[in-house]
């Protein structure tokens, strides 16, 4: 038996993003929402939240990339870039 998906609900994820590794370096892309998927796997059905981000013209499942870290709100990850700019001023 296959593996089937279903999206049950959407959620808004305004101020999240989804932050991936690029080449040891992390970036982040905003999140259009997160959706709340049904899996349903030779009969056991599984339910669990998923970020969802723009992929060109369509939106796709941000954690179905190679290079997904994690889903961080906005505000966070800025501060985390702050404090590693601050960081490398300081041991220059």
């Amino acid at each position: 038996m296959s593996k089937q998906t279903n999206i049950l609900q959407i959620l808004p994820a305004n101020g999240w993003v989804a932050v991936y590794d690029e080449s040891g370096e992390e970036s982040a892309a905003a999140l259009v929402c997160f959706a709340l998927v049904e899996t349903l796997d030779n009969g056991a059905r599984q339910q669990e939240v998923r970020p969802m981000s723009a992929d060109g013209k369509r939106i796709a499942f941000a954690d179905e990339a190679a290079n997904f870290v994690r889903v961080e709100e906005l505000s966070e990850f800025e501060e985390d870039e702050e404090d590693e700019d601050e960081e490398e001023d300081a041991e220059a």
